[in-house]
């Protein structure tokens, strides 16, 4: 464990048995908690059905606000901290409420992540969040990078909550609980511009950004306050080589069975297109869609790279 991470355990153990018991820290939680719950959609958290499970992992967990905010919406969540005490009250908390859910003492951005962790349990997550802690990451690149390695390909959702930077005004040096949690703020907010580029270097497409409507108010040890901006960050995993290829094809097989006019059970319909092997303008062959008036209507063009939209 690196002095950081070391510093992260020993702020966190402290705050364990008050964390979330404020009224403003209870706010704060139920602002998160309903934006998340409003942009399920937007987040792209697949619909759950029958016989199909849905993975969470929360990271950086505490006592476990992300995941009481999910859990209706995912059928196994695994949970994350590097502090025994806040694992200690997660646990506890999904046992009182029946959920399926259980946190772990580790970190997967270690320089060495510990075996116990390269396991199928800890792999293809259908979505991975950290709830209001990127902004103790030493090294937030880093932790995109393997947040992303354990997403599912093609599909698994990196979604990230945390604050803008400071407003001029609003910047003061407070701390949350004492000097011990001050040491390990690494990081005072975070752009949309700066998280898109740590995304996409990560291995993550289909970047999206939004702000809660209401700023969040905190309260700080010494007695001072601020109102900080929180925004919901999401990427999603790019499949790879192979399910870009697989993805290609099933386009492909769609496009031809409307061309075919195949029927959902398979069966053949009416036949809809023409193929004409000069495309009618000396062009080189191209499969044809036949309108009304006689003139072709193209699917796939020589001169129209396949796959644009």
């Amino acid at each position: 464990m690196t002095s950081h991470s070391e510093a992260n355990r020993q702020a966190f153990d402290h705050l364990a048995s008050s964390y979330n018991s404020k009224p403003w820290q209870i706010g704060l939680s139920s602002q998160v908690s309903d934006a998340l719950r409003s942009h399920l959609t937007w987040l792209g958290l697949p619909t759950p059905a029958p016989g199909r499970d849905i993975k969470l992992l929360d990271y950086a967990c505490g006592p476990g606000s992300i995941t009481t905010a999910l859990s209706p919406y995912v059928t196994q969540t695994v949970a994350l901290d590097v502090s025994p005490n806040m694992v200690e009250a997660y646990n506890a908390a999904a046992t009182a409420c029946g959920a399926n859910a259980k946190a772990t003492v580790g970190d997967l951005v270690a320089e060495n992540v510990a075996p116990d962790f390269e396991g199928e349990e800890w792999k293809d997550f259908d979505v991975a969040v950290i709830g209001l802690g990127f902004h103790h990451f030493a090294d937030p690149a880093l932790a995109v990078k393997r947040l992303t390695e354990r997403l599912k390909p093609g599909t698994g959702v990196l979604v990230i909550v945390d604050f803008l930077p400071f407003a001029p005004k609003e910047h003061q040096h407070h701390s949350h609980s004492g000097p011990d949690m001050q040491t390990t703020i690494k990081h005072h907010g975070f752009t949309s511009t700066g998280l898109e580029s740590l995304f996409t270097s990560s291995g993550l497409e289909d970047f999206g950004f939004q702000t809660l409507p209401e700023p969040a108010k905190l309260e700080f040890a010494d007695g001072g306050t601020s109102e900080r901006t929180v925004f919901i960050a999401k990427g999603k995993r790019a499949p790879t080589v192979a399910g870009k290829l697989w993805r290609f094809i099933g386009g492909f097989q769609d496009a031809v069975s409307g061309q075919m006019g195949l029927k959902p059970d398979g069966t053949a319909g009416e036949w809809k297109a023409g193929f004409r092997k000069d495309g009618g303008d000396g062009s080189g062959s191209r499969m044809v869609g036949t309108k009304d008036e006689g003139t072709a209507g193209g699917m796939f063009r020589r001169d129209e790279p396949v796959g644009k939209e």
